[in-house]
């Protein structure tokens, strides 16, 4: 397939439309670009904005209450000051919403880079701290694109948005499958460190494979494999996408129930009918179908629905042709944009190291903003991710004068709400040997509701780098917490994803959950509520006491990794263990 001739960079990108292909829901933001978008904010505006911060003037620090321990050397440079206003300004009205390829976007970056330049920081790329990535956005036609399953008893009642959806990220502008075999593949697992492979060799070129959604629940002599409840990365529905594509398959359907997905069709129900954005895997035919549509095709195999999960649970599983054909057209039009990682590096002092990276990571989209709405219309992002970004920013003011080893890089990232897109075009054409990255540590939407008896990062329990987090909490007299809701699968929700997924190391910054006095709210409820509105904004509940503390402990953790003579590794039996034994050469 040849790929379309690149567009260059607008000379004013525009601010709309930017339309975002979330992990599970589409969402479009505007249709028509404003006469003049906002001004940038002059500092009594931002002057304003601290104003809220001053509403608690007599909040203790976290040390005062007994929980952070003595503040000394380089971590004392991390300030919850600074922080709120770096947040302040990447959340302003005049970001609009930091959509990639926007006039917001591009606001929001000149701030990061004058801020890395400020704290010090060697540039990464050839263009300053720019390392520019072009994001390629597919938009079936949904007129002349249609869909067909027919088997032994006729043809499945699709209906598009209710119980079937699909859309192809061939890059090819029309793709054409005539009655192409539905295969079961159960859960399409290839996992070496369990001697688990679904495919058993089978040539599956040019088949649609029927996936199911989750890992496969399975138990060998008392021990539960893939994690047990915890979902791991062969569950996700990108895994699978991406396992189409590495079996030549000609397309994927994932079968969605309630159980397996932890939500209803619904949520995904039009993924294939807006724009997506291109991701790991170029496919004629990828698609949703619910469980109702799946239990005809099951009862094909002479079985329903939770028989075809007994199938996959079995090693010995083999694919099955389900006697159904797949028959479909899609036409695609595309959009081209050119947007910006933004990286800094401090250099490390061991010659024997210094060409080794840690790497922390924050991404600075958000998801635009839409005019059609009445009143505000502007999506911040003030905790997701300004927030994220500004506190790596405190986190390399620290770093400038620890002299680590090994060097630390700042990644702040772009494309994160479009699929983890920036960091895993970052991955794929890092500006440094991949293997010289040895670890990389995410912050994306940390504790901003005030001081909590935890300190939280995911991946505990899935590499070293845990056991040194959780020593160094410790040391404070704190708990390290891990995932508090280990059926989400948080850690593969982010951009320290895109890391494991090569084999680099990575831990995931969390708020705390175990808060020091009562907050006087439901902090779930309230980030519940604000998630991806307009209502993520400052509000007076915000209390950066916690955050400061955890950044500190996060500064000596990344230090301590920095200077180690050992690099992180997974654990044995990790879902990213054989890609880091491959990085690594081990």
């Amino acid at each position: 397939m040849s790929p379309l001739p690149a567009l260059g960079r607008p000379a004013h990108p525009p601010a709309l439309p930017f339309l975002v292909a979330l992990p599970w829901l589409a969402v479009v933001l505007g249709a028509c670009e404003p006469a003049e978008p906002p001004p940038p904010d002059t500092p009594a505006a931002l002057e304003g904005a601290a104003a809220v911060e001053a509403g608690h003037p007599d909040t203790p620090r976290a040390e005062d209450l007994g929980f952070a321990g003595p503040v000394e050397g380089p971590a004392a440079r991390i300030l919850r000051e600074r922080i709120f206003d770096d947040t302040a300004i990447l959340s302003a009205d005049s970001m609009l919403g930091r959509a990639p390829a926007t006039i917001g976007e591009e606001r929001a970056i000149r701030h990061i880079e004058a801020r890395f330049a400020e704290i010090g920081l060697e540039p990464v790329g050839d263009d300053g701290y720019r390392l520019p990535i072009e994001l390629l956005g597919m938009t079936k036609d949904r007129e002349t694109s249609w869909a067909r399953i027919e088997g032994p008893d006729g043809e499945l009642d699709l209906v598009t948005g209710q119980n079937f959806t699909f859309w192809s990220t061939a890059e090819e502008s029309r793709v054409e499958l005539d009655e192409a075999p539905l295969i079961f593949v159960g859960h399409g697992v290839q996992a070496p460190e369990y001697g688990w492979d679904d495919f058993k060799g089978e040539d599956l070129t040019g088949a649609v494979l029927l996936f199911l959604n989750d890992d496969p629940a399975v138990e060998e002599d008392g021990e539960a494999l893939f994690g047990g409840e915890v979902r791991t990365y062969y569950g996700r529905w990108t895994y699978k996408f991406e396992q189409a594509q590495a079996q030549g398959a000609a397309g994927a359907i994932v079968v969605h129930t309630d159980e397996s997905a932890a939500y209803g069709f619904g949520v995904i129900g039009d993924m294939g009918e807006g724009q997506v954005w291109q991701r790991d895997y170029r496919v004629d035919f990828l698609a949703w179908m619910d469980s109702t549509r799946t239990h005809e095709v099951a009862r094909a195999l002479d079985t329903d629905v939770p028989g075809l999960f007994d199938l996959a649970s079995d090693r010995e599983f083999r694919p099955m042709d389900t006697g159904f054909r797949v028959s479909s057209v899609i036409e695609t039009d595309f959009e081209r944009l050119e947007a910006d990682n933004v990286a800094g590096v401090v250099r490390g002092s061991d010659p024997d190291l210094a060409d080794e990276y840690v790497v922390f990571t924050a991404h600075h989209d958000h998801i635009g903003w839409d005019p059609s709405l009445e009143g505000d219309s502007i999506f911040n992002g003030a905790l997701d991710n300004a927030l994220g970004v500004a506190s790596i920013l405190a986190v390399a003011e620290a770093f400038t004068e620890a002299d680590p080893r090994r060097s630390v890089m700042f990644l702040s990232v772009t494309a994160e709400e479009g699929g983890l897109l920036g960091s895993g075009l970052f991955v794929e054409s890092p500006p440094v040997p991949r293997s010289a990255m040895i670890a990389n540590i995410n912050v994306d939407s940390p504790q901003n509701l005030g001081v909590t008896s935890d300190v939280a990062a995911i991946g505990l329990d899935m590499n070293t780098m845990g056991e040194v987090f959780t020593e160094i909490v410790e040391r404070y007299g704190l708990r390290a917490a891990g995932d508090p809701n280990p059926m989400a699968g948080s850690f593969y929700r982010s951009d320290q994803l895109s890391f494991a997924k090569a084999g680099i190391p990575a831990l995931y910054l969390q708020a705390g959950s175990d808060y020091v006095g009562d907050p006087g709210f439901d902090v779930a409820a309230l980030r519940d509520d604000r998630y991806h509105t307009v209502r993520d904004v400052i509000t007076p509940e915000w209390d950066l006491s916690g955050l400061e503390r955890d950044l500190r402990i996060l500064f000596k953790v990344a230090l301590a990794v920095a200077n180690a003579d050992e690099q992180p590794r997974w654990f044995d039996g990790n879902e990213f263990e054989a890609a880091w034994q491959e990085l690594y050469g081990r």
